[in-house]
């Protein structure tokens, strides 16, 4: 495989070219917030919410308005409030490199984005194949960092994985942030990086549902339909991929299968709206799995909607989590309270996204989970809402150091 660079053109470059372009980065940070980091990131916000692609791309869309200037300055209000509370100078970690996941096409920019404001110099790796679209976004970024003069701290780039090659990449880096599944942190994880640098590792999550019935049953009809449209958004932008897509709806309440039809509804009316379809072969795939968890015991009753949306009932709730599928594939399971969700949470649980409870229920969800997985507690419709907090990790906080300063 051939090195590539984004500049913003796609171009080729041998290993040397690569790594000397790294290592003169290395001095290369900015100050945290500096405002043309900030007006840079808002020219993105600004192209992105323009492009007649994001018409279509709805990620897209969402990814400019978290790139608002109003929005990164909010952000930048709150993190400085939240890192100055000490005596010490907020400083750029130094290169971080970025490792995104090929599920998401969006992850890269949430990633860097954060870094940049963080005043790291960034090397963004890139698959070596990447879909039109994604090499759209990744020619506009590229474009409006050499705009702003940022290009000798920004890169965009591909290599290949694993050999010499990658632990020279690595071993210039302050921070690594490897978002993919278990297998990919695990590898990557055995290419070090700098003594004193800091690897995080994102690995396989999986997320579910929680519709409280006794809410859902007293909603007006405008109410349920805009819940089925937010969960559309959370299940179907990425396929049901992306680590906080909801695999498992829970219902917490009396068992009124009725309103669980009533939802099932109103998701097919969004999908058919939205034009979503998937392949002949993926709608086999999860008839396929739903039979298995029936045969095994895992399922009581499988209920194939259309090609878009196959809904098991479940018994195993843990079991459905693990065997996901994506594109519509959704177990569901009726608790009676909202604390025995912690029966079948796990580590690998990342976002509950919830309707129809109140702070005391999911500060009690909250509680009863907290040993054993659960990483975002958050609206239905709002899963795939990238924070500077993700899988319980402060990021702008590990992205930085601090020089601590003390007078006499």
């Amino acid at each position: 495989m051939t090195n590539v660079i984004w500049e913003p053109e796609k171009t080729t470059a041998d290993d040397t070219t690569l790594l000397e372009r790294i290592a003169a980065m290395s001095f290369a940070g900015r100050e945290p917030f500096a405002p043309p980091l900030m007006e840079m990131l808002g020219a993105i916000s600004q192209t992105l919410l323009n492009a007649p692609l994001a018409r279509r791309a709805p990620q897209y869309v969402a990814l400019g308005y978290w790139l608002r200037p109003a929005a990164i300055k909010r952000m930048r209000d709150q993190l400085l409030i939240r890192a100055q509370k000490g005596s010490f100078l907020l400083t750029p970690r130094g290169i971080a490199l970025h490792l995104p996941p090929s599920n998401v096409d969006t992850i890269f920019v949430y990633s860097w984005s954060l870094s940049v404001l963080a005043g790291n110099a960034n090397v963004v790796r890139l698959a070596a194949t990447l879909s039109s679209d994604v090499q759209w976004l990744v020619g506009l970024v590229a474009k409006i960092v050499e705009e702003y003069g940022e290009a000798e701290r920004q890169l965009f780039c591909s290599y290949p994985y694993g050999g010499e090659f990658e632990w020279s990449v690595s071993r210039h880096c302050d921070l690594r942030m490897i978002w993919g599944g278990d297998a990919k942190v695990d590898a990557v994880s055995r290419t070090p990086i700098r003594p004193d640098g800091l690897s995080i590792g994102f690995p396989d999550r999986k997320s579910l549902a929680m519709i409280c019935v006794a809410s859902y049953a007293a909603s007006t009809e405008e109410q349920r339909d805009e819940l089925a449209a937010r969960l559309y958004n959370d299940i179907y932008w990425f396929d049901q991929m992306g680590c906080s897509s909801p695999r498992v709806i829970v219902w917490v309440g009396e068992r009124l299968k009725a309103l669980s039809i009533d939802l099932q509804g109103r998701l097919i009316k969004v999908i058919r709206a939205k034009n979503y379809s998937v392949e002949t072969g993926v709608a086999m795939g999860k008839f396929s799995l739903a039979n298995d968890l029936l045969a095994e015991a895992h399922a009581d009753r499988i209920r194939p909607v259309s090609n878009e949306l196959c809904l098991v009932e479940v018994v195993n709730a843990g079991e459905c989590l693990e065997r996901t599928h994506g594109g519509g594939f959704l177990g569901e399971v009726f608790l009676s309270d909202i604390t025995e969700v912690a029966s079948f949470v796990t580590r690998k649980v990342q976002t509950v996204t919830h309707f129809g409870f109140d702070v005391d229920q999911l500060n009690r969800l909250a509680s009863s989970i907290m040993s054993r997985g659960g990483y975002r507690i958050v609206p239905i419709g709002q899963a795939l809402q990238f924070d500077a907090d993700w899988d319980g990790v402060a990021l702008f906080t590990h992205m930085t150091r601090r020089i601590i300063i003390r007078a006499e």
